[in-house]
């Protein structure tokens, strides 16, 4: 954990700093502030006291010899004094020949008040198998992000380093948690801020008992659009996102897992 430590702050610092500006703070898969399977070091309502958010994603999912299904992430997350945010998403899974996987995933993270550049640790802790009928199991991952700022072809653009660790019930191995995270507005000046190019990468998933996007051995790769509502005048105050993406993007079912294609919507506001 030492390592893992000291490859965070010297990730962070070679980094370009930069200065904050607005950003698009909707859910990521598991219920924290973030792009799919990878949070960023921001939290929903960063200049606020408290805020609110909820959502919702779903994941369209055919694995191999079972049927296309879709599972239900329902969402929440709160943030609170401009540096804390505790999150909770209740993942309802299809029964199929495996098992019958409910899943309740916890978070928290906390957003240092301090820098030009947002960094943040954060934990998640999943109870998983909620309708097996032995005792649910559990992980918990803890882990840290940088968000940075710049631009591609003078459009504006962030970018999200995450490391971290997952313990698991069964036992602990020397894996370490890695992800990268990209959120480019495309067409600004055509489209204003509205629609963002997304695409995260990492070798965990949005939890260790995933419907679509399974990362164990070998990480995935997800796209998609985030449409921003909040930009519209009467929304402005608000955080208001539509998700349409494609999880696991270079799998396919002769591999095992099959390809997912996600949908999502984050509603929030000031508390």
């Amino acid at each position: 954990m030492k390592r893992l430590f000291v490859l965070f702050l010297t990730l962070a610092v070679v980094f370009p700093l930069a200065a904050q500006k607005d950003s698009l703070n909707a859910m990521s898969l598991n219920g924290a502030t973030g792009i799919y399977v990878v949070p960023t070091a921001r939290i929903g309502f960063p200049d606020d006291n408290m805020g609110f958010n909820a959502g919702y994603h779903t994941n369209v999912f055919k694995p191999l010899n079972g049927n296309t299904d879709i599972n239900h992430l329902l969402q929440a997350n709160i943030s609170l004094l401009q540096m804390i945010e505790l999150s909770g998403t209740f993942d309802v899974q299809p029964d199929n020949p495996y098992r019958h996987s409910n899943d309740l995933i916890l978070g928290g993270k906390f957003q240092l008040p301090f820098g030009s550049v947002p960094v943040a640790f954060g934990s998640n802790y999943q109870i998983r198998d909620l309708g097996e009928k032995n005792v649910p199991h559990w992980t918990f991952q803890i882990y840290g992000a940088v968000t940075y700022q710049a631009s591609l072809f003078d459009w504006p653009a962030e970018t999200t380093l995450v490391v971290g660790h997952t313990f698991w019930e069964e036992g602990s191995d020397n894996n370490i948690d890695f992800g990268m995270g990209f959120d480019l507005i495309v067409f600004p000046k055509a489209l204003g801020n509205f629609l963002h190019f997304l695409i995260d990468f990492a070798n965990f998933s949005y939890s260790t008992s995933p419907w679509g996007a399974d990362a164990v051995y070998r990480g995935v790769f997800n796209t998609g659009f985030r449409v921003d509502l909040g930009q519209i005048s009467v929304l402005n105050k608000f955080n208001f996102a539509i998700d349409v993406f494609l999880a696991d993007a270079f799998d396919s079912n002769k591999n095992g897992k099959g390809r997912s294609f996600g949908a999502g919507v984050t509603f929030g506001m000031v508390l």
